[in-house]
């Protein structure tokens, strides 16, 4: 017994001098371990950004106007990436555009499609296909509404203090008049630091 309690107090010792991180953040669900962009940050930004859009309602107007049709959306490539880290910008988009699909928001165009889908159609075009089975040239729907927007950061460090502000901006343009129809941005802080042994 005596055995156990003093392997208990030393491995307790040996914890207080190993490496430490301690976070500030206002993520409550936050698993990050650093600084740096999270997957808790994904979350909140697509969830954040989905609301904006439902409250806005530009979508629920559009369709008013045009015989309740959905607004047909393009993703841009992905959001423009200002910051200091590599975050898959592209992803955040998606997310938001299977919410919005989901929710019966907006239609989306699959601009990664284009080019399998143009090789398709020009594949049933020939005598291979049943033409009158044969999907038809000349179908595709135009994008009226783009979805971009930008991703930045500012990093400090003070003594042992990582601070990382985070700033995302989004957009939707009409294709047509290039008018912003609605925009909203996230800004939250992730702050880390190190442990007084850690190098």
């Amino acid at each position: 017994m005596k055995n156990l309690v003093a392997l208990i107090a030393i491995a307790l010792l040996l914890a207080g001098c190993a490496p430490k991180e301690t976070r500030e953040i206002d993520l409550a669900t936050d698993t990050a371990e650093d600084a740096d962009f999270s997957s808790a940050d994904l979350f909140r930004i697509t969830d954040g950004m989905v609301a904006s859009i439902e409250a806005n309602g530009f979508y629920r107007q559009y369709a008013a106007t045009h015989g309740g049709e959905k607004p047909v959306m393009l993703l841009a490539r992905a959001l423009e990436n200002k910051t200091d880290e590599h975050i898959d910008t592209r992803l955040v988009l998606e997310k938001i555009r299977t919410t919005m699909i989901k929710e019966n928001m907006a239609v989306f165009v699959d601009d990664k499609a284009f080019d399998e889908a143009l090789d398709q159609l020009n594949l049933q075009a020939t005598d291979l296909y049943d033409n009158s089975k044969a999907a038809r040239i000349g179908r595709f729907v135009g994008a009226k509404y783009i979805l971009r927007g930008a991703i930045s950061n500012l990093r400090k460090q003070e003594g042992r203090e990582t601070i990382n502000y985070m700033n995302v901006t989004l957009n939707i343009v009409e294709v047509e008049t290039l008018l912003i129809t609605w925009t909203d941005e996230v800004e939250y802080k992730r702050a880390s630091t190190k442990g007084q042994y850690r190098r």
